[in-house]
């Protein structure tokens, strides 16, 4: 008999951690970020991201859980959530358009 644990919602799955590194290192390799921490409770499993001259975090991404997505930003006043959604990349897409965009005018020059 196989014993099959399900996957807690509130924590984020490999892919997403695979999306997110994506667009987070490139910002990390550029100097535009610290390297990002992570922090997982019951509510939520998320990373942080602080500016290099920053001494908090500016960017909040998160996985609730009832297994929902949400990027926020911290303007000193408290978070303001700037994007969310049903699956990493659609919560990441407002950072990931302009690449989106990029490739697809390269497909239409050649």
């Amino acid at each position: 008999m196989c014993t099959i644990i399900p996957f807690p919602l509130v924590r984020f799955t490999p892919g997403d951690v695979a999306c997110w590194t994506r667009l987070a290192e490139d910002k990390v390799s550029r100097g535009l970020w610290q390297p990002h921490r992570r922090v997982t409770s019951r509510e939520a499993d998320s990373f942080l991201v602080s500016f290099p001259d920053a001494d908090r975090p500016v960017f909040k991404f998160e996985r609730d859980r009832a297994g929902n997505y949400r990027l926020s930003f911290n303007d000193r006043r408290g978070w303001h959530m700037i994007g969310s959604g049903k699956t990493a990349e659609e919560c990441l897409a407002v950072w990931d358009q302009p690449r989106r965009r990029d490739a697809g005018t390269n497909r239409d020059a050649g």
